[in-house]
């Protein structure tokens, strides 16, 4: 069984349950395959890290590179690992790479995945140094991959998505001729809330008995009852169980962000009986088509609010996204971790 450490730039926590949740999924696929450690760099020095029993977790208490060597070198020093698997590339995940090299060649099998888009906001030298001393790279989506080839020297960037997991209870669909909308996301502006709830708004007073849930945020970031419009309610934050287990009383998400590599939720939609309105972003166009799902003509509002009132509950039977499965996705990790045969050697 491989050893594995994962350092990680984001892990959910008490105070943001949906915080890097992606990650989990993918750290939990490799479970009945790996002998898995993570260390978490996100810098969140003060949040409470989910999930504790169930995975090997270290935090540095301090900021900065030294204290995040420190413990990365004490567990190289306890136990060499046959693989150090980065999820998100930086300044200190190139250090890192670089100096394992240094220190241990092609003993550590070095592994960077990317899951976020900040490629398309231009690539920084620790990104693309990352990526050029990694020995295997992967991105979440097709869009993203191509986003990171143009850095990578020739070396390939293989796709290896986020997990879905299927859904175990029964849908429960309304007969009733009201929609029920959900979004979900943090609330960050990428993720287009607030012109949501302004097109919600002006579509509440055509359609009263339409209804919106917003799940996400963190107990220190939430909505406030006046930022919400009619016909809306604020869930707050919640883990990805909840929010499956919320869909299913849903006809209709609504994800209205500027840029997205994968979203999950979209996939975790279809399988549970959604449609979805998205609008026109390159990376869950590499994920999702057919369908269950249309893509926006364009991001403005006047748009948002003719497609919502025009969207339809989804009579067709739910899709199955069997190729994002934890067992397909742990195998794909599984081939890359295994060192690469010299020419020549069978």
């Amino acid at each position: 069984m491989r050893k594995v450490i994962h350092i990680v730039r984001m892990w959910p926590t008490a105070e943001d349950p949906q915080h890097g949740g992606f990650i989990v999924s993918h750290v939990r696929a490799l479970a009945d395959h790996a002998e898995q450690r993570i260390l978490i760099w996100d810098g969140k020095w003060n949040a409470t890290p989910l999930y504790a029993e169930e995975f090997s977790l270290a935090q540095p208490t301090t900021p900065g590179f030294r204290a995040k060597w420190r413990t990365l070198r004490e567990w190289l020093d306890a136990e060499l690992p046959h693989v150090v698997h980065v999820h998100g590339a930086g300044n200190d995940s190139a250090l890192a790479f670089l100096l394992l090299h240094m220190l241990h060649g092609s003993r550590i099998r070095r592994v960077v995945t990317e899951h976020q888009s900040h490629w398309a906001e231009g690539a920084k030298l620790g990104m693309i140094w990352t990526l050029r001393l990694a020995h295997a790279r992967t991105a979440v989506s097709g869009w993203l991959a191509s986003l990171m080839q143009p850095y990578s020297a020739g070396a390939a960037i293989s796709v290896v998505p986020n997990i879905l997991t299927a859904p175990n209870l029964p849908l429960q669909r309304s007969d009733a001729a009201h929609r029920r909308f959900l979004w979900v996301g943090d609330l960050v502006p990428l993720k287009g809330l607030p012109p949501l709830l302004e097109a919600w708004a002006r579509h509440h007073r055509t359609f009263p008995h339409d209804h919106l849930s917003l799940m996400g945020g963190t107990a220190e970031t939430g909505l406030h009852s006046d930022q919400v419009p009619g016909g809306a309610t604020y869930c707050g934050p919640a883990r990805a169980e909840e929010v499956q287990a919320r869909m299913l009383h849903h006809d209709i998400l609504v994800v209205n962000s500027e840029r997205e590599t994968f979203s999950m939720v979209i996939g975790e939609a279809l399988e549970r009986g959604l449609s979805v309105l998205c609008t026109p972003i390159p990376g869950p166009q590499s994920v999702y088509s057919g369908d269950g799902i249309t893509y926006r003509a364009d991001h403005s509002e006047d748009n948002l609010v003719q497609e919502l009132g025009q969207a339809e509950k989804w009579a067709d039977r739910a899709v199955v996204l069997d190729a994002f499965r934890a067992e397909t996705v742990a195998k794909q990790f599984l081939a890359l971790y295994a060192p690469e045969k010299k020419k020549g050697l069978e």
